[in-house]
C-alpha cells in the first residue's frame, strides 16, 4: 500500500505538488498520466525516499523496490546478464543462482541470446528491456516506472505490456506507472490519475476506457 496525505513538494519558489492525497492499494497498478513539469516524476522520488516533503506525509509499505528510470543506466562495462544480475549479488544471492535468475528474466522480455551483450551493442530498445528485467528479477514489492517506453516502437511497447500483467499480476506487486500517454496507461493500469498543471488530482473512470482515449487525443490532438 501507498498513501500519499496532503503532501505539498517545492524546488525553490516552485511549487510541483500541491496538497496532494490518494492512496495505492497493494497489488494495484496504478498510472499517473499528466504533461511534463506536473510533478509526475517527484511523486516517484517522494515514494522511494530520494526526496522528503515539505508538507504532509508518504507512506509506503514495506519490501523490495524496483525503479525502471526513462534512460536504461545500465553498467557500460558489465554485460546484460551481469547487469541484471547484479542487484542479485548485492542482496546476497550466490553467483550461480544469481546468474540463472538473471538469464530467465531477460528471456520474459525477448533477450535470450543478448546475456552476453554490452549496453553500446544494444538498441535503445533493448537496453531499456534490460533495465525492465533488472527490476522485476528482484521480486519487488513495488515497483515505480518512469516512462520506461519511450525508446520503443509501438509492436514492442505493446508486446512487453502484456509481459509485465502477465508478471505483476500473479504477483501483487504494487506498481506506479508515470507516462505522458494515455493509451499506455489505459492498456496497463487498474486505475488511472491525472495530474494537471493547476497541481489537482483527478482520478479518470475506466468503465468506458475507449471513451477516455477518445476524450484525451482530443484534447491533445493538435490544431490544423
Amino acid at each position: 500500500m501507498i498513501a500519499f496525505e496532503h503532501v505539498s513538494k517545492s524546488f525553490d519558489s516552485l511549487k510541483v505538488l500541491n496538497d496532494l492525497s490518494f492512496h495505492i492499494a497493494s497489488g494495484q497498478i496504478m498510472g499517473v498520466v499528466g504533461p511534463s513539469g506536473v510533478g509526475k516524476t517527484t511523486i516517484l522520488k517522494l515514494i522511494t525516499g530520494i526526496l522528503a516533503p515539505d508538507e504532509g506525509a508518504v507512506r509506503a509499505a514495506d519490501g523490495v523496490v524496483g525503479y525502471v528510470f526513462q534512460e536504461p543506466r545500465l553498467l557500460p562495462w558489465r554485460t546484460a546478464l551481469d547487469n541484471v544480475s547484479a542487484p542479485l549479488r548485492a542482496q546476497g544471492m550466490a553467483k550461480a543462482e544469481a546468474r540463472e535468475r538473471a538469464a530467465g528474466w531477460l528471456a520474459r522480455v525477448d533477450l535470450a541470446g543478448f546475456e552476453q551483450y554490452h549496453p553500446a551493442e544494444l538498441s535503445g530498445g533493448m537496453a531499456q528491456r534490460v533495465s525492465v528485467a533488472r527490476a522485476l528479477s528482484v521480486e519487488p514489492a513495488i515497483l515505480l516506472m518512469d516512462e520506461p517506453f519511450s525508446n520503443m516502437d509501438a509492436t514492442l511497447k505493446s508486446s512487453l505490456m502484456v509481459t509485465l500483467q502477465q508478471i505483476l499480476k500473479p504477483r501483487k506487486t504494487t506498481v506506479v506507472y508515470v507516462t505522458h500517454d494515455l493509451t499506455e496507461a489505459l492498456q496497463l493500469a487498474d486505475r488511472v490519475v491525472e495530474l494537471m498543471p493547476d497541481k489537482s488530482l483527478r482520478e479518470l473512470d475506466l468503465s468506458d476506457r475507449a471513451a477516455v482515449a477518445r476524450e484525451w487525443l482530443a484534447k491533445f490532438q493538435p490544431l490544423v
